[in-house]
């Protein structure tokens, strides 16, 4: 089997459990269940697997509230109570929040998540994305808010800080600039964004162009997850 026909699969198996769970009416089972899949699909782009866990980012003294999945270093510290994990910050490589069908309302929130763990006590910083199977914005204007504008003669998106010699002041804004990344699964509006620093101390968005998706979101994980296990011991 071909590598993409294997991340094909992979991303065309999740948006189908996405549909079939529609049948639950429960809607914190429904999320739940959603979560769960996304871990098992997560953990099946490495061997050993990354660690993921639902539960909350602390350190020590405040903590971050629910968080839907965090991808934990090797050999955390993990504290459980039945199936939630306190996890230190400094032990938490990554934290995605999952939506059904995001809105922006759901993006503002996550961007003032993503701040609040910046701010608990602690060295590292986890990145933080969201993960949506369905968004309730058009792709105008999720584009718009990460930073981007539409060539309407080319109909193609394009950030005005990537043309050379534009000035700053014409840079398009980013509304939710605390987030690392974005995924939108649904047809017609599939994208993957992910931050980058274009100068110093200057952060845009960058739009993946690989297919499908996932593929985005496997190789944050392995990045992730293979950098820490080589880290050297502390």
């Amino acid at each position: 089997m071909k590598f993409a026909e294997f991340d094909q699969y992979s991303e065309d198996l999740l948006m189908a459990q996405y549909d079939v769970s529609e049948i639950i009416t429960h809607e914190l089972m429904k999320g739940e269940v959603r979560e769960d899949f996304l871990i098992t699909t997560l953990e099946s782009c490495s061997d050993p697997k990354p660690k993921l866990v639902k539960g909350t980012i602390s350190d020590g003294q405040e903590d971050a509230g629910q968080l839907d999945i965090i991808l934990c270093r090797p050999f955390a510290h993990l504290r459980h109570i039945g199936t939630q994990c306190f996890v230190e910050k400094n032990d938490a490589l990554c934290v995605i929040e999952v939506k059904g069908n995001c809105t922006g309302r759901d993006l503002k929130k996550a961007a003032a998540k993503a701040v609040m763990i910046q701010n608990l006590q602690g060295q590292r910083v986890p990145l933080y994305g969201v993960v949506c199977y369905k968004v309730a914005l058009e792709l105008k204007t999720i584009m718009s808010r990460f930073g981007y504008s539409y060539d309407v003669a080319t109909k193609t998106y394009f950030d005005n800080a990537t043309i050379p010699n534009e000035a700053e002041a014409d840079w398009h804004t980013i509304d939710y600039s605390a987030l690392d990344f974005f995924v939108s699964l649904e047809d017609g509006k599939k994208v993957f964004l992910r931050k980058y620093e274009m100068i110093p101390g200057k952060f845009r968005f960058v739009r993946a162009v690989q297919s499908p998706l996932i593929k985005e979101l496997f190789s944050i994980m392995r990045g992730l997850w293979i950098a820490a296990n080589q880290a050297p011991a502390e």
